[in-house]
């Protein structure tokens, strides 16, 4: 899932034991795994591949948002907590973005095979399953909204660039002991450029997730009919997930729990 996704699913997480006692931090180590990846030497594989443990030393207890993103992903990729994260990739997973993106996988196909940028069935799978991703935070747009997930998001990285880094450095090097601190340094100052408000609105359509989904795999634009060919697959993607709206996330909550998961002690 998308990092508006996790964010707002941690806040109605937390929603039940009152999210006032934690600090803004929490949010920016919960979407970590991911921001990470701006970074052009970290990528997606790296930051992901971390075992799912509830053991975190008493000296990095935010560190714990960190696999909180984990386990929700899990749920989206997999369909189930992966404890030593040794799945592989399939593209018949019954991960909730998986299944939900399965029809998608042929139309993208002929999709790039008519503007001749022909991809394989599983690189279809995998693209078919980030456009549910994409989609999702439209589909919870207005627990999004209301729950003000986009102005926290903004106020929470900010705030953290400017009164928390130290201490996030240390945090996220000891879940991954191979960054160097100027790449982490990096990660937040760049990050900082575009979780504002302002940039993170304007792709709250449907315009602005087919757009991000063009400048991540480099797709051209050949005019109209391309356009409105990824339009059209991403309106057929929207009615798949409308069927259930946030079904996805009220079940995680409870998976999560039952795993064992808590947000530790301030």
């Amino acid at each position: 899932m998308l990092i508006l996704t996790h964010t707002c699913f941690l806040q109605s997480y937390l929603g039940e034991i009152n999210a006032k006692n934690y600090g803004l931090d929490i949010y920016v180590y919960n979407i970590v795994p991911d921001l990470l990846t701006i970074h052009p030497q970290i990528n997606s594989s790296e930051t992901h591949d971390i075992k799912r443990t509830l053991k975190i030393s008493p000296e990095f207890p935010k560190a714990s948002y960190i696999i909180f993103h984990l386990l929700l992903d899990d749920l989206a990729h997999y369909g189930h907590i992966c404890k030593d994260y040794k799945e592989e990739f399939n593209p018949d997973s019954q991960g909730y973005c998986y299944i939900k993106g399965k029809p998608l996988i042929n139309p993208l196909l002929q999709l790039h095979k008519e503007i001749h940028e022909e991809i394989s069935y599983n690189e279809s799978a995998y693209r078919s399953h980030l456009i549910i991703e994409m989609l999702y935070d439209l589909v919870i747009k207005n627990q999004i909204i209301n729950s003000k997930t986009i102005e926290l998001l903004a106020e929470a990285t900010t705030y953290t660039l400017k009164n928390k880094m130290p201490e996030f450095v240390r945090t996220v090097k000891y879940m991954y002991d191979y960054l160097e601190e100027e790449q982490i340094k990096d990660v937040i100052k760049e990050a900082s450029s575009y979780i504002t408000e302002k940039k993170m609105k304007s792709i709250m359509n449907m315009e602005g997730r087919i757009s991000l989904y063009a400048s991540k795999f480099g797709t051209k634009n050949n005019g109209n009919i391309i356009y409105d060919s990824m339009k059209d697959l991403f309106m057929k993607a929207k009615v798949l997930l409308d069927e259930e709206d946030d079904v996805f996330l009220r079940q995680s909550v409870q998976t999560i729990k039952e795993y064992g998961w808590f947000p530790p002690i301030k």
